[in-house]
């Protein structure tokens, strides 16, 4: 997956610095409206097969460079269904992810289609989930709480008639959680981060 997310920024990179030789900046923006198959989660070396599907919805914002060329900040909100394991459909995640990132695409012009290349690369927060948990026992406190991390996407994608976007690509996030123990006046953390999922993604959205 690493050199496939290597190959597809190499080519970003390539054709975005090949064909933009008189750069002309203007801004660009869209909505997508998409969703995320549940795909594989990978913890500590194993990896399973998860129902983790998630729609969502996410804004990109940026300047096109010259006519091959995009460089924009991006904001998305993705809701977490299913379980980590797919033979464990009673793990319900029920969890929000609010990723942030920077999108660079390569464009190769052609009238009413525009076909690109495009990489993501940013951090995921995790305000609200149902893996979060409290017990308290005595004057001794325990709690769980899933965190976000690393967050990418590369994928193709056309936009037609400088309107309508469709994509679809692979996505990656990485996750992990957070025990934070607290007694009497003392309060311990550790954190673990170890939780990889990668999945398959189609968008549809409107530019302008």
């Amino acid at each position: 997956m690493k050199k496939i997310f290597l190959t597809l920024v190499i080519a970003v990179v390539a054709v975005s610095t090949t064909y933009a030789y008189f750069p002309e900046f203007t801004y660009q923006g869209e909505v997508n409206l998409g969703f995320a198959t549940g795909g594989k989660v990978k913890y500590k070396g194993v990896s399973d097969k998860s129902s983790l599907n998630r729609p969502f919805i996410e804004t990109i914002h940026g300047f096109g460079i010259s006519k091959y060329g995009f460089l924009g900040l991006g904001f998305g909100v993705q809701g977490y269904l299913g379980a980590a394991d797919k033979a464990n459909p009673a793990e319900k995640w029920n969890t929000l992810a609010l990723p942030l990132f920077v999108n660079v695409r390569g464009i190769w012009p052609v009238e009413e289609l525009n076909p690109y290349v495009s990489a993501s690369f940013g951090y995921a927060f995790i305000p609200c989930s149902a893996r979060n948990s409290s017990v308290s026992f005595g004057n001794s406190t325990m709690i769980s709480k899933l965190t976000g991390g690393f967050y990418c996407d590369c994928g193709v994608g056309v936009k037609l008639m400088d309107k309508i976007n469709i994509g679809l690509g692979m996505q990656h996030q990485r996750m992990g959680t957070m025990a934070i123990f607290k007694q009497d006046y003392s309060t311990e953390k550790s954190r673990d981060k170890g939780l990889n999922g990668t999945s398959f993604y189609i968008k549809v959205g409107y530019c302008w």
